[in-house]
């Protein structure tokens, strides 16, 4: 599998924190057609876990309709500097990947 990364960010203000996580992913449909007119595999996150200090706050599902890269922001009240922050994704192909990153 190629290298997917997640850039995650988490700042903190007086309202709690907001929470970026770019997702590198192709988000293949499976409805587009290479040159040859064959479909291309589908490949897409099926999900998204936002966890803060290992206790989860939301799950995302997700499907074939979203952007290749996306980029996910969240507002989450009650978030203080130096919690710490993980997202995990999971495809339709059964990779995964984790990122933490601590709020400042």
């Amino acid at each position: 599998m190629q290298n997917y990364a997640i850039r995650l960010r988490a700042t903190v203000d007086e309202q709690g924190a907001l929470i970026k996580a770019l997702l590198t992913h192709p988000m293949e449909s499976g409805f587009r057609k290479n040159a040859s007119g064959e479909s291309a595999a589908a490949h897409y996150i099926t999900d998204i876990t936002l966890r803060i200090n290992d206790e989860t706050v939301l799950t995302l599902l997700t499907g074939s309709g979203i952007a290749a890269n996306p980029l996910f922001g969240w507002r989450i009240a009650g978030v203080r500097s130096g919690d710490t922050v993980t997202v995990v994704w999971r495809d339709n192909l059964g990779n995964a990947r984790t990122q933490t990153a601590s709020a400042q």
